[in-house]
């Protein structure tokens, strides 16, 4: 328990000081092309610098698949839709693993929160349904799964090793 709420103080000081580089928003845009590149773009910095250091594990590992990096850059791209500060979204992670109790009567008593959340929880899909409409349904179907308990792309498997080391 310790290790893990240790881990989330880590992750919420990354949030809260992400930057990037123009090089990098570069490099992205690069992978993206044109018709992919403002949905990246267009994410908060955090989610930015997430997607970055994701794709930059898979480069580490060698990985060239530019569906993968493009997964990579895109994957939690639904979260945005949420509108979840990185203070709600901390107090939410927070109190889901530490007291549910507390966390359901929260959900309970603020609905907007509620809604925010569910958004929040259902990004893959969201992010999948947004990138079939723009016909990327390869990228689509790695982000629609990232979350599944037994993904069924080999794919899949790869982006959740990077994000789950990011």
């Amino acid at each position: 328990m310790i290790v893990a709420a240790g881990r989330r103080v880590a992750q919420f000081w990354r949030h809260t000081s992400a930057r990037v580089t123009p090089d990098e928003r570069a490099h992205a845009e690069q992978i993206l092309g044109p018709r992919l590149a403002p949905l990246f773009l267009g994410l908060p910095v955090n989610e930015q610098r997430h997607a970055l250091d994701v794709l930059a594990t898979l480069e580490g590992l060698g990985d060239e698949d530019r569906v993968l990096q493009q997964a990579a850059l895109l994957h939690d791209m639904g979260k945005a839709t949420a509108h979840f500060s990185i203070i709600e979204r901390s107090l939410a992670v927070f109190l889901e693993a530490v007291s549910p109790a507390v966390f359901t009567r929260l959900l309970e008593r603020r609905p907007g929160f509620r809604h925010r959340y569910e958004t929040y929880r259902q990004h893959a899909a969201i992010g999948a349904t947004r990138l079939q409409e723009l016909g990327a349904s390869e990228v689509a179907a790695v982000i629609a799964e990232h979350h599944a308990p037994s993904p069924t792309l080999e794919r899949t498997r790869r982006l959740r090793h990077a994000d789950g080391r990011n």
